[in-house]
């Protein structure tokens, strides 16, 4: 009887383990595709600033 409860409690800790590794999978998938539309702004962010300075700072022509 008592290796019963132990064995069903050493169950319910491995579903639990299960379920929070499963969101830990699911939340590191959802931080990359935020991680990568972040890099895609920066991105933009510098090519503007790199002809902003080229136009305004340096006085180059517009292209």
């Amino acid at each position: 009887m008592m290796g019963t409860i132990v064995e069903n409690a050493k169950d319910v800790e491995m579903v639990r383990k299960v379920d929070e590794m499963k969101q830990l999978k699911e939340e590191n998938q959802r931080l990359k595709h935020e991680n990568e539309m972040l890099m895609k702004i920066v991105v933009q962010m510098k090519g503007t600033l790199n002809r902003m300075v080229s136009r305004y700072v340096l006085e180059e022509p517009k292209r």
